[in-house]
C-alpha cells in the first residue's frame, strides 16, 4: 500500500489575507469605474455641446434664408420694372426684421430661435441691382455639462444680392419647359445652330444636325428623368464644315467668339431645371415702354408705348414695321412682312405669324478663321432684333388650311400635359379647347385668334401676297426672324423655313413641311447683352455674394468696400 502524500502548512493565518485583497481590488476597481463614467460623461457633455453648436448655426442659417424669401417674394411681386423694384427695396428692405422667431423644433427641441436683423442697403453703380446686409442670431437650446438647460448661439452675416439678370432660358435656339423632341421625316430635315435643352427628356430621331448641345433635365411633375432619347442618333458637323456652310446669320465660331460653335456637341443629361421667367399681365410693362418712350410704326400703325388689340402689323420692304423699344398690345397681335429696328412686342394673347416675318437689316458674322469680333458687334450693333413676348401662343401659319388637321394633335393630351401657371390659375395642356369668342360671336379655340374667319381670311391673303407665295401652303412661313418666348404653346405649320432667332416656350406643336433650320440669334445670349438692349422679361433674382460667420459690426470693414456709394463719395 502507498502512502498518500499529506502537505500541511507552517502558515496558520494565510487564508486570513484574501478578504483585504478583495477589498482593495474593489476600491481600485470602483476608483477606474468612476473615472471612466466622468470620462464618458465628459465626452457626452462635449457631444451634446458639439450639437447645440451645429444646430445653432443651421438654426441662423435657415431663419436667414426664411428672411431672405420673404423680402424676395414681397419684391417679386412689385411692378417689373427694375428701378421700381429697387425703389421698393430702399423702402421696405428692414420690414422683414424678426425677433426670437420660434424654429418650430425641425432639427432640435422646441426652444430654438432665431433673430434676423437687415442691417444695411448698398448700391452696386448699376440701377436695377443692390447688395442687402442681413445678420441672423440662431439660438439652440440644450443642456450642458448636465446643468440646467441654457442658450447656445451663433451669429452668422451674409451680403444678398438682388437684382434683374436675362434668363439663361435665352441661350438656347430651341428652349422647352416640358419634354423636348426633335422628330423629322427623313434624315438631316431638322438642322439647328445652337444648343437646345428641355426641362424634361429630349428626344430626337430621324438623324437631325445639331451643331450645338443638348441638355435634358430632371422633372418630377412630368415624370421625366433628364434622358436624352436617341442620344448618339443625331449628326453635327466638324468646324471646317460648319464654317464652309455657314450662313452670314449663322451663330459665330469659336474661338473668335467666346460663345460661338467649337465644332463639339456634348449630351448632357440629368440637368437641374431651369427658372422661366413668367409673362403675367403685361400690362406692367407699360411702365417700361413709357420709360424709354417706345413706338410701333407701320404704314397704316403708328402706336407709342402700348394700345388695346387685336392689332395688324403688315410690312411690306417700301413700308416696313418699324420698332424702337418694348411695346405693349392689350389683345392679339397679326404679324407678316417686313421689319426692322430693336424691340420687343409683348402682347396679351396670341401672336400670329403668317406668311414670311424678315429683317431689312439682319445681323451678319464673319465665320473665317482668325475674324475680329469687334468688327462683327460694330456691324450688329445697329442690326434689325424683333423680340416677341405673348402671355398666350405664338401660332405660325393658317390655323383655318386642311394642314392643320394632324398638327392639332400635337396641341392636346395625352401629347401635352395638364399644368399650373405661375400665377396659380389652372391649365389643361389642351391647347385646342374653346377659350372664348371671336368678333362675330362664334367660338373660338385656345391657338385661335379674335378675328371672325372671314377677318382672317383676308389677313391670310395680304400676308401670301406680301410673301410673293399662293396655292394650298402659301400661308406657312418660310422665314422667321425674331426670338419668340411664350408662357404657353409655340405651334403651327412651315416649309422649308428658316428660324433665326429662337424658340422658347411650354409646349411646341410646330409641323413642317420638307425640312426646318434653326439659327441661334447670337444676340440674345446673356453673356453677349453687350451687343443690344432687347428688353426681353427678365429674371429677378436674389443671390448670396459673401457668407461671414459672427455679427455683423466685426465685418463692417470688409464689407464696406462692396458699397459703391463709400467708395465714389469723393468723386
Amino acid at each position: 500500500m502507498t502512502p498518500k502524500l499529506t502537505v500541511r502548512s507552517n502558515r496558520p493565518h494565510e487564508s486570513g489575507i484574501a478578504l483585504p485583497m478583495v477589498l482593495l481590488f474593489t476600491l481600485v476597481s470602483s476608483v477606474f469605474a468612476a473615472s471612466v463614467l466622468y470620462s464618458l460623461s465628459v465626452h457626452g457633455s462635449i457631444v451634446q455641446d458639439d450639437y447645440n453648436y451645429t444646430r445653432a448655426l443651421y438654426v441662423a442659417e435657415s431663419g436667414l434664408n426664411r428672411t431672405t424669401e420673404a423680402i424676395w417674394v414681397a419684391y417679386l411681386n412689385q411692378n417689373p420694372l427694375p428701378e421700381v423694384r429697387m425703389t421698393w427695396l430702399d423702402d421696405h428692405f428692414e420690414d422683414y426684421d424678426v425677433v426670437d422667431k420660434p424654429f418650430g423644433g425641425m432639427t432640435g427641441p422646441q426652444g430654438d430661435t432665431y433673430t434676423v436683423t437687415a442691417k444695411r442697403i448698398m448700391r452696386t453703380g448699376l440701377d436695377d441691382e443692390r447688395y442687402i446686409v442681413l445678420e441672423s442670431t440662431g439660438k439652440a437650446l440644450g443642456t450642458h455639462m448636465g446643468d440646467d438647460e441654457e442658450m447656445t448661439e451663433r451669429t452668422i452675416t451674409k451680403v444678398v444680392r438682388f437684382g434683374h439678370d436675362q434668363s439663361s432660358i435665352f441661350d438656347y435656339v430651341y428652349f422647352i419647359n416640358n419634354f423636348g423632341w426633335f422628330h423629322g421625316g427623313t434624315n438631316g430635315d431638322i438642322q439647328s445652330n445652337g444648343d437646345v435643352r428641355a426641362n424634361g427628356n429630349f428626344s430626337l430621331n430621324s438623324t437631325p444636325l445639331v451643331n450645338g448641345d443638348v441638355y435634358a433635365s430632371e422633372n418630377p411633375d412630368i415624370g421625366a428623368a433628364g434622358d436624352i432619347l436617341g442620344q448618339g442618333t443625331y449628326d453635327t458637323q466638324t468646324l471646317t464644315e460648319y464654317r464652309n456652310s455657314a450662313e452670314d446669320t449663322w451663330r459665330p465660331t469659336w474661338p473668335e467668339f467666346e460663345f460661338g460653335y467649337d465644332g463639339n456637341t456634348e449630351a448632357y443629361t440629368q440637368r437641374d431645371l431651369l427658372e422661366m421667367p413668367y409673362l403675367g399681365d403685361v400690362t406692367r410693362f407699360e411702365a417700361l415702354a413709357a420709360q424709354r418712350n417706345s413706338t410701333l410704326v407701320t404704314a397704316d400703325v403708328n402706336i407709342s408705348q402700348s394700345t388695346d388689340g387685336p392689332l395688324v402689323l403688315i410690312g411690306t420692304q417700301a413700308n416696313p414695321i418699324h420698332i424702337d423699344g418694348p411695346v405693349v398690345v392689350r389683345g392679339d397681335v397679326f404679324i407678316t412682312g417686313y421689319v426692322e429696328g430693336q424691340g420687343t412686342i409683348y402682347t396679351d394673347r396670341n401672336l400670329h405669324i403668317v406668311g414670311d416675318l424678315k429683317y431689312v437689316n439682319p445681323p451678319e458674322y464673319d465665320h473665317a478663321e482668325g475674324a475680329d469680333p469687334a468688327a462683327s458687334q460694330a456691324v450688329n450693333q445697329n442690326a434689325d432684333f424683333l423680340g416677341i413676348a405673348a402671355r398666350g401662343n405664338v401660332i405660325t401659319g393658317d390655323y383655318t388650311a386642311s394642314d392643320w388637321a394632324w398638327v392639332k394633335n400635337y396641341m392636346k393630351p395625352s401629347f401635352t400635359k395638364p399644368y399650373t401657371d405661375e400665377d396659380g390659375s389652372q391649365h389643361s395642356g389642351d391647347y385646342t379647347a374653346y377659350d372664348g369668342v371671336k368678333t362675330d360671336g362664334s367660338n373660338r379655340r385656345d391657338y385661335e385668334s379674335t378675328w371672325s374667319n372671314a377677318e382672317w381670311a383676308a389677313l391670310v391673303q395680304i400676308a401670301n401676297q406680301i410673301a410673293g407665295r399662293s396655292g394650298s401652303g402659301a400661308h406657312r412661313p418660310r422665314q422667321i426672324d425674331c426670338l419668340a418666348y411664350t408662357n404657353h404653346l409655340y405651334g403651327g405649320t412651315v416649309e422649308k423655313c428658316k428660324f433665326n432667332g429662337a424658340i422658347i416656350s411650354r409646349d411646341e406643336a410646330i409641323g413642317f413641311y420638307n425640312w426646318i433650320d434653326m439659327n441661334f440669334d447670337y444676340r440674345a445670349k446673356a453673356e453677349g447683352e453687350f451687343y443690344i438692349d432687347i428688353d426681353l422679361p427678365k429674371a429677378a433674382n436674389a443671390s448670396p455674394v459673401i457668407w461671414l460667420e459672427g455679427e455683423y459690426s466685426d465685418w463692417v470693414g470688409k464689407i464696406d468696400a462692396l458699397d459703391w456709394d463709400l467708395q465714389h463719395s469723393g468723386s
